[in-house]
């Protein structure tokens, strides 16, 4: 887990794009065929054609849900455009065949395979260091961490540690809770940011004091509870505590922290960026470290989720929010009356950004590239959308209620 790198992206300058059901559009200098090369990526291969990477899906007619890891092509393979139904396709040369690879004993990230190479951005440092959303019924049901060595509260690699239940085997990720979010416009809860800290994994151990347990015991408490008597007269239901091990540590473990279980040991971060399926419209309700602007490789949340069809690895763009204001203009150099116009100023793409973790109605998303700072109430929609004079969600601009924008004299 402390290497798990997910090869995703490219070297990749920002580009205003296309709409999202817009044909594709080829480059003119598209190449007709084209050898792989060492240090090619899936989307600098696609921006050889395309003059939006991110929609790569469609020049490759890729079905997202039968593809498992676009990365696996292979330097010296080669690339033919052809059109199918009069859309252009990319696709491999078969009669070329995959080329044979020669294995060098070094250390290789196998969730890629050895395909072309990319720029790796590590999912797991930026996971464990930028508060990252959660569904709160996720939270009411983990387990937590119960107690450590000497009764001490903080907890270090290596120290030996208790969860309050027993829990299936396997690889825990240790959170905290940081901040409830509300949507920006309707201060509707939205769900939780919270901290991952760490890392712990289970322990193997015997629990007899379980498998003892009597009849009565078995009918009347859970399955994993056993009375413990604290006097004749009284007994207490009683779980065992799961023995676990702090494995890794990105900043404070503590006693009462929730746990997460790891479910995929493979790649957990692994996904390919896609458009969205469907329009989508949200805001940037905040930025990694309660700062108020972001740049590139940078995590921001947004008001967008599984309920709104944002999935991992969906490609969004940010754009700044249109703004309206009173403008006067003199109508004669001689006169004392001015002109005012209301004027609203459209939306300005400043970046992209690709989602890589999401919980119903919130999504954490890595900020890709971008030309201006990403600030929060910026807006997150589908590509497409520069200078388009988007309508602002409230009805109050320029403190007139339901006010139509009009000329006046004074």
């Amino acid at each position: 887990m402390h290497k798990h790198i997910i090869t995703l992206l490219c070297t990749l300058s920002m580009a205003i794009s296309a709409p999202v059901m817009a044909k594709l559009k080829i480059r003119p200098d598209a190449p007709a065929q084209y050898v792989v090369k060492n240090g090619d990526t899936l989307w600098s291969i696609s921006g050889k054609y395309l003059y939006s990477p991110w929609q790569w899906p469609k020049l490759w007619g890729s079905n997202r849900s039968q593809i498992h890891n676009p990365q696996r092509i292979y330097p010296g393979q080669v690339l033919s455009l052809r059109y199918v139904d009069g859309q252009p396709r990319l696709g491999f040369d078969n009669s070329a065949g995959i080329p044979t690879i020669k294995l060098e004993p070094k250390i290789r990230n196998l969730s890629s395979g050895y395909g072309i190479s990319t720029i790796d951005v590590d999912f797991f440092r930026m996971f464990m260091q930028h508060p990252q959303v959660i569904d709160k019924e996720e939270t009411r049901n983990a387990p937590r961490l119960a107690a450590g060595p000497e009764n001490r509260i903080l907890f270090s690699k290596g120290d030996r540690v208790y969860a309050d239940r027993q829990l299936e085997p396997g690889r825990y990720l240790v959170y905290r809770i940081e901040q409830n979010v509300t949507d920006p416009d309707t201060h509707k809860y939205l769900g939780q940011l919270v901290r991952f800290s760490g890392e712990v994994a289970t322990l193997a151990g015997q629990n007899s004091a379980l498998n003892e347990r009597s009849s009565d015991e078995a009918a009347n408490l859970p399955k994993d509870e056993y009375y413990t008597r604290v006097n004749p007269l009284i007994k207490l239901p009683t779980r065992t505590a799961q023995p676990m091990v702090v494995t890794n540590i990105a900043s404070e473990i503590n006693k009462g922290d929730y746990l997460l279980k790891i479910t995929d040991e493979h790649d957990p971060f692994q996904m390919m960026p896609h458009a969205p399926n469907t329009q989508v419209k949200g805001k940037i309700v905040s930025v990694m470290d309660g700062i108020q602007e972001a740049g590139p490789y940078q995590t921001i949340t947004i008001n967008l989720g599984k309920n709104d069809g944002i999935d991992k690895g969906t490609v969004l763009s940010l754009y700044t929010k249109s703004r309206q204001f009173k403008a006067g203009f003199s109508t004669d150099s001689k006169s004392s009356r001015n002109v005012f116009k209301y004027l609203s100023i459209p939306a300005e793409e400043v970046g992209l950004a690709m989602v890589y973790r999401v919980s119903d109605n919130l999504s954490s998303a890595l900020i890709i590239s971008a030309s201006n700072a990403v600030q929060i109430g910026d807006l997150v929609m589908n590509p497409g959308h520069d200078m388009d004079d988007v309508r602002p969600e409230s009805a109050h601009v320029f403190g007139l209620q339901n006010a139509e924008p009009k000329m006046t004299d004074d």
